[in-house]
């Protein structure tokens, strides 16, 4: 792994966590959300006028699996995000809702055939990312107890979990459909640009629905008014940063060679998210969120290798 990759890959974790501080800093809504999304798609609309991939002639398949992934997207994971960062610190929010798509994603790809057997390695990571997560909600370790994961806030945190992991699946099964489609057409295009296409495509359909509820719910409405007074440019900033996050990773994949790297690499992000919500939002420390967020980043480096 060459110290290109290692740049890019930090850069992007710490674009990632520096959106979620936005929405956090500048009270996350659907309108928020909704800018930061059509902001993103903006900057890579002009995928649509060069790509050689033949998106709008794609099968019903393929929309199919894209609606679910916009379904997932605009109502369980911005529903949801809305809600903890109304209710948790970043700091305690952030790594759990980073890393609990792992394993939900993991439970998913086994129970439909979809992925590889876990090895050893892999289990115990998933063990000591379950007992990061458990760790994050307590200030203190003597203060354990099983219901305080029973809580709202818990549930809301689960929930965007759901989402991504939806997101996540939906997202690579259309791509692999899009790649059969370009096979079958006897075209050869690099997987830079098939991702794009597809990122190009997913940002159109996700941008639009959400302006749609966000403009055509009265309740939304009034807060799309309230942000424009209140926060003008931080969604503007936050959907340049999230756009960056996914194109520096699709860059850093042609300077390593084993993308595991790149995966185990993002995982710093959590750190990242975990100490911006303590030092730059001034949210409280303690023992059990370094303790968690130490044990989630090694169970996530574990299960990739």
């Amino acid at each position: 792994m060459t110290w290109t990759a290692f740049f890019l890959i930090i850069t992007s974790a710490t674009l990632h966590a520096s959106w979620n501080m936005l929405a956090k800093k500048y009270h996350m809504t659907l309108p928020f959300y909704a800018v930061i999304c059509t902001t993103a798609m903006m900057m890579w609309l002009h995928v649509q006028f060069w790509t050689p991939v033949p998106i709008w002639s794609m099968s019903w398949q393929f929309w199919a699996s894209v609606a679910g992934s916009v379904c997932s997207d605009a109502l369980l994971y911005c529903g949801a995000l809305v809600m903890v960062y109304r209710l948790m610190d970043m700091s305690s929010a952030y790594p759990m809702m980073r890393s609990l798509p792992l394993l939900l994603t993991v439970g998913v790809t086994a129970i439909f055939g979809m992925g590889k057997p876990l090895t050893a390695c892999a289990v115990c990571g998933m063990v000591l990312v379950f007992l990061g997560c458990m760790s994050m909600p307590l200030k203190k370790f003597s203060d354990f107890d099983i219901r305080c994961y029973f809580k709202k806030n818990m549930f809301f945190v689960l929930l965007a979990a759901c989402g991504t992991t939806g997101y996540t699946v939906f997202d690579s099964l259309s791509q692999d459909i899009m790649k059969a489609a370009v096979v079958d057409a006897g075209m050869s295009i690099s997987k830079p640009v098939l991702s794009l296409s597809y990122y190009s495509t997913r940002g159109i359909v996700l941008s639009s629905t959400l302006m749609v509820l966000a403009w055509g719910i009265p309740r939304q409405r009034k807060h799309f008014k309230e942000m424009w007074k209140e926060c003008k440019w931080a969604p503007f900033a936050a959907g340049i940063f999230a756009s960056l996050t996914y194109v520096l990773v699709l860059i850093s994949m042609n300077y390593v060679d084993n993308v595991s790297y790149v995966q185990v690499f993002r995982q710093l992000g959590m750190l990242i998210g975990l100490l911006a919500g303590i030092f730059v939002l001034k949210e409280k420390g303690s023992l059990p969120k370094y303790v968690g967020g130490v044990l989630i980043v090694t169970g996530l480096i574990l299960s990739v290798l």
